[in-house]
């Protein structure tokens, strides 16, 4: 397996470098092993969902402390940190989150 390639099932994350709605790519830079910085590339199918994760400041338990709204994947922005769950195909998510929008807490 090469070089910021998944393996299948796995869930990674790490900043949005890239983004190409039409192709349908998404570019993290994450940290691997060994603290080893990379480039890491995926192809997000239609059928992928992608969420955006805020804080439920009204959540009373851990069950309703996150809301997960759906959005699409043009929405993903540079800069936004994402975990990503794969498919059986290591080079494909099946999963794109959201957890920390660009400039959000700053």
């Amino acid at each position: 397996m090469g070089a910021g390639v998944a393996p299948a099932g796995e869930r990674r994350a790490g900043t949005v470098l890239a983004l190409d709605p039409q192709a349908r790519t998404l570019t993290l830079d994450e940290f691997g092993a060994n603290a080893e910085r990379r480039a890491l590339r995926v192809q997000v199918p239609r059928e992928a969902l992608v969420l955006l994760s805020q804080r439920n400041q009204a959540g009373r338990d851990v069950k309703d402390s996150f809301r997960d709204s759906a959005i699409t994947l043009a929405d993903v922005r540079v800069g936004d940190f994402v975990v990503i769950e794969m498919s059986s195909d290591p080079e494909v998510a099946r999963l794109v989150m959201i957890t920390l929008r660009r400039g959000a807490g700053s």
